[in-house]
């Protein structure tokens, strides 16, 4: 079979489709699955027979088609069904789709010909996806058509029978999982738990409502009968934060979202130990901190850096801004370190930016290839290297008397160095009327204030 290059690939096979469907194949993939987002059987399949009679309709322009070799058949079929956005690992997707949809998008194409239909059959990988909630014959066909493809497993909304039916049966195909989405709300730990941690190749696992770290914490690592998982990426909502060194040593992205416990300073140290590898960090409302371990917060210049030299990304959002101010002044980061922070209310505006000053201006003159975005309502900061440029979205210039200080002792600093500053105002010139003009910030060049209205 002739080898092709992957982009011209995709442009091919997205001509053809347009040639023979007289769309571009997204176009087509949006009208397969514009209402499949229901659950509804109706709004399945209205979508999928209006497809069908359409490739009916064409059916001498299929016999173009059918001169393609299969390579470029099955780069339209994945295209088709969005193959490689629900299976994509890499980056960190959560199988909560809906499988019935998922597999039933591939239909219309087996019912067009035989040919159509072997193709389809005989991709394993399309089969790799599978589903507690799905039904035992369903889940026994893609088992059978997926071969030895890595499997993708989501175990959502499935209770303790169901789940424990399920995990018997995939048990033994656990060094094929890579990916696995779990919720541990409607199964229980009992069975859960023993599930993922005998997933030995296991790349992307998401846990949900994890509240029993014996499981993890009292595991003992030394056993043969059975070793922890080390994934690449990993996402724990509302859960407990496993302490379990294994579990982060080949962790490349580590998502941490509503934690039951406070973010403590032996899990920070425990990170910056375990996981050499992580790139991106994103900690999403992160209530509070532990002062008993973390100790006082008004003196954050006495705190012992934290070095993690590949760390790439730190995304703080939704957080306690104290969490926040402990955070910048904790991690001694590299210089290709981005980082972006979200703050929906902060209590003190001026206690938490002169938290964070001198941290920001630290960081700005260390970094040589990165960025800091800082939403802290209404002001949004977004500082490039070697330039920061301020977004300013507000809808009531009347309710802030002026430019806040931040501006105002930061701006004049930056101007003294090599950042350059700009600022953006997303409001009517009408309104950006009722600010102080930008000339009072010194140091701010009169070309680098725009308003976007």
């Amino acid at each position: 079979m002739e080898s092709f290059d992957r982009l011209a690939l995709e442009r091919l096979a997205d001509e053809t489709a347009a040639q023979v469907f007289g769309v571009g194949f997204n176009d087509l993939h949006s009208f397969i699955t514009q209402k499949c987002e229901s659950r509804e059987e109706s709004d399945i399949v209205k979508p999928l027979d209006a497809l069908l009679r359409r490739l009916f309709q064409h059916r001498n322009r299929l016999l173009r088609l059918h001169l393609l070799p299969d390579e470029i058949l099955l780069h339209i079929f994945k295209l088709g069904v969005d193959f490689d956005r629900t299976t994509d690992i890499t980056k960190n997707k959560t199988i909560q789709f809906e499988l019935k949809v998922y597999y039933q998008s591939f239909y219309p194409f087996q019912r067009v010909c035989k040919r159509w239909h072997d193709i389809i059959v005989s991709y394993a990988p399309f089969w790799s996806l599978i589903g507690a909630e799905m039904p035992k014959d369903m889940i026994e066909l893609a088992l059978a058509r997926a071969q030895k493809s890595t499997l993708f497993v989501g175990t959502q909304y499935a209770g303790p029978d169901k789940l424990r039916q399920f995990t018997d049966r995939v048990l033994p195909l656990s060094d094929r999982i890579g990916s696995l989405t779990m919720d541990h709300k409607y199964g229980g730990s009992d069975i859960t738990a023993p599930f993922w941690m005998a997933l030995p190749n296991i790349q992307n696992l998401q846990l949900t409502d994890v509240d029993d770290p014996p499981y993890v914490e009292g595991f003992d690592e030394s056993s043969n009968t059975m070793k922890l998982p080390s994934p690449r990426w990993i996402h724990l909502c509302n859960s407990t934060l496993p302490t379990a060194p294994t579990l982060y040593s080949q962790v490349e992205e580590l998502v941490l979202e509503s934690p039951f416990e406070a973010l403590t300073m032996s899990y920070i140290k425990l990170l910056v130990e375990s996981a050499p590898r992580l790139r991106i960090l994103r900690l999403d409302e992160i209530g509070d901190h532990d002062p008993d371990d973390v100790g006082s917060l008004d003196n954050l210049s006495s705190l012992a850096p934290q070095p993690m030299p590949n760390l790439r990304l730190l995304h703080i959002s939704q957080t306690n801004t104290d969490v926040v101010a402990w955070l910048l002044n904790l991690f001694q980061l590299s210089p290709y370190t981005s980082i972006q922070i979200n703050c929906c209310s902060v209590t003190d505006v001026l206690s938490f930016q002169s938290q964070i000053r001198d941290r920001i201006w630290a960081a700005l003159h260390f970094m040589t290839d990165s960025s800091f975005a800082l939403e802290l309502a209404p002001w949004v900061y977004r500082f490039q290297t070697r330039n920061m440029a301020i977004e300013i979205e507000i809808s009531n210039p009347g309710g802030y008397a002026g430019w806040p200080d931040f501006f105002k002792d930061f701006v004049p600093r930056a101007g003294q160095g090599p950042i350059r500053v700009y600022i953006f105002l997303k409001c009517s010139s009408n309104a950006s009327m009722e600010l102080p003009k930008p000339d009072c910030i010194k140091g701010l060049q009169s070309d680098s204030f725009a308003v976007i209205g």
